[in-house]
């Protein structure tokens, strides 16, 4: 009865041991977590380590305060009300990046690279307008780049300083593609052709998927060019140089006094035109 006593007692007071050790490791472990915690905090937080210089490159419209000033709005608050978000350490790039790209729609790409422990370099590309895009009964229209994208209003221009294109598709959210690539090749094909003649177009309207408008001056009045726009671009455009270098048309077209209302190729093997007095 003693001895089994005896061995209950210090069994338990082993037991007693044991616990108070694992406890102290317990303990320790939790001090080191908050010394590493503090150690953390305080490396994230020194001024050393914040951003306080942001360089902008490769603008061209855009000013490079305004992307200075909404790079440092995203940097201004912290992170689970303790660690700042202008750390060197904590900025999130690709944040930064999406806010900008959706508050500057004219920007098409953006780099952001660390330089320094408290500098950023921010690099820009804007998209080159290539064309003025516009929507049917709507009065603004918008730049488009020369892969399609829409992607900024523009202002009122006179003149022929971009070609303008003219659909029946809708304004969206900024950017967003209107024409496909093989379409904008077409215009592009169209403009330097007819260029080749002396016929600057100044619009390209696309009234339905079988007739596309191009608008040209002739002799100081507007005219226009009807063309299917599913036929073949070259058999189009020969119709044209054709008629306009044989008769009867070729007499009209070069006298100063006849106003041409349009020349209309989209009928195979055939030219159908009007005068203003016809």
């Amino acid at each position: 009865m003693y001895e089994r006593n005896y061995q209950a007692s210090v069994s338990k007071e082993k037991s007693l041991k044991t616990k108070k050790k694992f406890s102290w490791r317990k303990f320790l472990r939790f001090i080191s977590i908050i010394f590493f915690l503090i150690g953390v905090g305080f490396l994230l937080r020194h001024p050393r380590f914040q951003i306080t210089n942001i360089e902008v490159l490769g603008t061209a419209v855009i000013s490079k305060t305004d992307i200075e000033d909404n790079t440092k709005e995203q940097l201004v608050g912290k992170y689970l009300w303790i660690f700042p978000k202008s750390s060197f350490f904590l900025i999130n790039e690709k944040n930064i990046k999406d806010k900008i790209k959706r508050d500057f729609s004219r920007i098409e790409n953006i780099n952001i690279k660390r330089t320094n422990f408290h500098s950023i370099e921010i690099e820009i590309k804007e998209f080159d307008a290539a064309f003025l895009w516009c929507s049917k009964g709507e009065e603004d229209c918008y730049f488009m780049d020369n892969q399609g994208v829409v992607y900024s209003k523009a202002p009122v221009f006179s003149g022929t300083a971009y070609i303008k294109i003219i659909t029946d598709l809708e304004p969206k959210e900024l950017p967003f593609s209107v024409l496909s690539l093989d379409e904008i090749s077409k215009i592009t094909e169209i403009s330097e052709r007819l260029l080749v003649i002396n016929i600057v177009p100044s619009t390209f309207n696309y009234v339905s998927d079988r007739q596309l408008d191009i608008d040209f001056l002739h002799n100081k009045s507007i005219s226009k060019i009807i063309i299917d726009p599913r036929n073949n671009i070259e058999t189009s455009l020969e119709y044209v140089f054709s008629g306009i270098r044989t008769e009867p048309l070729a007499s009209k077209f070069h006298n100063s006094n006849k106003k041409l209302l349009y020349i209309d190729v989209r009928f195979p093997s055939k030219i159908v035109y009007k005068f203003e007095e016809e």
